[in-house]
């Protein structure tokens, strides 16, 4: 299992972003240079042997390559901006399920309550997370 909460945090938004939307991500690294930060965001909460939350944050500028690498090609019928919404919510469920597994073992069971999507006034309104991790991400 990995050291820390960090490590098991890049490993499954690795593994989750490379699998599910076929985009390749690492660290952040300050020779990455400086980014802006991203505009939407999507939070869940876990409970378990150790409870917590967990929130990702993507540049909307995004939105269109992850929608049609996880959900394919869009209808005339479907929203881009709810569409998105939906595969950011679904990516952030893999990313949490997968994290616990690395992060805590096979072994504990945790309820995990559905994705939701926040807007600027709930994201500032979260505590302050005990850890993050920032990622590169097609210059975002």
């Amino acid at each position: 299992m990995p050291e820390s909460l960090e490590q098991a945090a890049v490993e499954a938004t690795q593994r989750v972003m490379e699998t599910a939307a076929f985009l390749t991500v690492w660290p952040w690294s300050e020779e990455d240079g400086d980014l802006p930060l991203p505009d939407m965001a999507a939070s869940m909460l876990f409970r378990g042997p150790c409870t917590g939350r967990l929130t990702l944050r993507v540049s909307s500028t995004l939105l269109n390559t992850i929608t049609q690498n996880m959900l394919g090609e869009l209808t005339e019928e479907d929203s881009p901006e709810e569409k998105g919404q939906d595969a950011v919510c679904e990516m952030l469920n893999m990313i949490c399920g997968n994290l616990l597994t690395i992060w805590q073992g096979d072994e504990p069971v945790f309820n995990l309550n559905p994705p939701q999507v926040l807007n600027e006034d709930a994201l500032a309104a979260l505590p302050k997370p005990n850890a993050c991790v920032s990622f590169y991400l097609e210059g975002t």
